[in-house]
């Protein structure tokens, strides 16, 4: 049975986007990578499809880059400076279940933000 957030829980994680990086293999079996902003409330969903083998992100969340390879040092840069990506503190997401354990502590993974950013 799948565990529901709490109600204060849903609220946060329906106004929290994610910014995941991704990476797979395309039909030609070449690497390639994506970074999808996800709401919260909808990563639990997010990683019970990717565990199902083939699925599109862009079902789930919106695709702000993607490419063949690996993400270029401009991309990288670009989503540090745009999106706050963190490259250095990546959160491995194996699971629905991990990914249920994350939204629901969202305040508690979250860097503390400063300023007007």
């Amino acid at each position: 049975m799948e565990e529901k957030l709490s109600l204060d829980e849903t609220i946060i994680a329906e106004k929290t986007v994610c910014v995941l990086l991704v990476r797979g293999e395309n039909e030609e079996g070449a690497s390639i990578y994506a970074y999808v902003a996800v709401r919260a409330d909808r990563l639990q969903d997010f990683m019970a499809a990717q565990a199902n083998g083939t699925f599109y992100p862009e079902d789930y969340g919106v695709i702000v880059e993607a490419a063949e390879g690996e993400p270029s040092d401009e991309v990288r840069q670009r989503m540090e400076t745009e999106y706050g990506f963190d490259h250095e503190r990546l959160i491995g997401i194996p699971d629905a279940a991990a990914a249920h354990e994350i939204a629901a502590n969202i305040p508690d993974v979250m860097p503390p933000r400063t300023g007007l950013e």
